[in-house]
């Protein structure tokens, strides 16, 4: 660490603390040429997930849009808070532990979907009406046909 005060580089530490949530390491030095005693942090560096959507811009990734999308889709559904944020935090982890630095939208719709189909097909398909730019009554009888079709399959 550079002295503020002199520019030096050699310094000791003379006292290290965790705060109490554990994410930041509060650290007393002292420069072992003037003498002067400083504080410095450290926090860990959080991966930023980028997203590229379908006109080409990026944007960071939010948690609280996935949410937000969910949320519209799912209204006067039985698809509480905690299902939401939940289905938002499992694909924030499944990105990061799978390196996805840079993601395509349609990857995060497609990952919702999946999920969102588990707890109640009518948010589902709500979601995926959206999702996917329906534009004729064609669109949702093709959607309404695949899910009938998974349903008798399973029989």
């Amino acid at each position: 660490m550079k002295c503020p005060h002199c520019g030096s580089l050699r310094d000791r530490v003379v006292d290290s603390r965790q705060s109490k949530e554990g994410t930041v390491i509060r650290r007393r030095r002292e420069c072992l040429d003037c003498g002067y005693r400083f504080t410095t942090y450290e926090r860990f560096e959080e991966e930023k997930i980028i997203v590229r959507k379908k006109n080409g811009t990026t944007e960071p990734f939010y948690k609280e849009k996935i949410i937000k999308g969910i949320r519209l889709a799912s209204k006067n559904r039985p698809v509480s808070e905690k299902q939401m944020e939940q289905i938002a935090d499992e694909i924030e982890k499944y990105l990061l532990e799978e390196g996805k630095l840079v993601v395509e939208s349609t990857e995060i719709g497609d990952l919702v979907q999946e999920r969102l189909k588990k707890i109640d097909v009518i948010s589902y398909v709500r979601f995926k009406s959206v999702y996917r730019e329906f534009n004729d009554i064609k669109d949702f009888e093709e959607i309404l046909k695949e899910i009938e079709d998974k349903k008798t399959d399973k029989s």
